[in-house]
């Protein structure tokens, strides 16, 4: 079969007639992530045989080819890449389901995970978790941190419900819907001790003869500061992109390291005596705070009390 071919004669609950089981969706899942027939059988604690056997059954069903068996591997097609990501929500939704039902009943509560873009939501997503915990609803948040690159594809996979991050292009796919929460600035941050900590006022002369401490390259913050620096003719010494703030924090504190920073975080940490921050007007070019979840996905309460109170 080619993997070119568009499957005919599928109808609607195509999925019953040909007897499509759990077991199938298990095996393009394991065989997407070993990529190998051999570690797919000892992961599913079977024979080699048999899962060829439960492949070939598989493209029988759908008929068309899923996977290509190369002698580097076995390799998903555009249609069994398309099965697997489905393959991952049905068998994520089944194990929360699993969670909330079989929780004891004091404990059973809707389950949402919620990415969150490091320092990006820092403070928003936090006061949205102490007011859903003020109103009371049974739902348990699981809140997962990391850069847009790993948590773009937990969003599409169904791995979690909701991101809340800095909007910019990586968040414009198709399938995918957001909603603006809030416009937040940034600033330029450095340690008490740094040279220019007593400037009354900066310029990017100064800040360009000092190492940075980037944000990731891709990121909105990131591409929001190269098009400041291309207008302003400078360009930044940086030996480190990070986007956490605790890695930035240590980095200033034990250098002459500059940064920037949400303003909320900064002032947070100003506040605290922690940090400077540096008198420079940034242009409001950052993007702003946002949801981002499947726009075709049906909200269900748990997910929609999160996002209320984040509203």
């Amino acid at each position: 079969m080619s993997e070119h071919v568009k499957p005919q004669g599928l109808s609607q609950e195509w999925y019953l007639r040909g007897r499509l089981r759990l077991r199938h969706l298990k095996l393009v899942k394991v065989l997407d992530e070993t990529r190998n027939i051999g570690e797919a059988a000892q992961r599913m604690a079977t024979t080699q045989p048999a899962i060829s056997k439960m492949l070939g059954e598989l493209e029988s069903i759908v008929q068309v080819q899923l996977f290509t068996r190369t002698s580097k591997g076995t390799f998903p097609t555009p249609h069994g890449e398309s099965l697997i990501r489905h393959a991952r929500w049905i068998l994520g939704d089944l194990d929360r389901a699993g969670l909330e039902w079989f929780a004891p009943p004091e404990k059973q509560k809707a389950r949402v995970v919620l990415g969150v873009n490091s320092s990006s939501a820092a403070f928003l997503v936090p006061r949205a978790l102490l007011k859903l915990q003020a109103r009371g609803d049974a739902v348990s948040v699981v809140v997962r941190e990391g850069s847009m690159e790993a948590l773009m594809p937990q969003l599409l996979t169904r791995q979690i419900d909701l991101i809340v991050a800095r909007l910019g292009e990586a968040t414009q796919q198709r399938g995918l819907l957001s909603e603006v929460l809030s416009q937040e600035s940034m600033c330029v941050v450095c340690s008490n001790a740094h040279p220019l900590a007593s400037m009354k006022r900066c310029n990017w002369a100064a800040l360009s003869r000092y190492p940075w401490i980037l944000p990731p390259h891709g990121s909105p913050v990131r591409a929001a500061l190269d098009i400041i620096l291309l207008r302003e003719g400078v360009t930044l010494q940086s030996h480190v992109e990070s986007a956490s703030v605790i890695t930035n924090m240590v980095l200033m504190d034990n250098s002459q390291a500059l940064a920037l920073l949400p303003q909320n975080v900064a002032d947070y940490h100003r506040d605290r005596r922690a940090l400077t921050i540096l008198n420079i007007s940034l242009p409001d070019v950052f993007g702003p705070l946002g949801i981002v979840r499947h726009s075709h996905l049906e909200i269900s309460e748990g997910i929609q009390a999160v996002i209320d109170c984040l509203r």
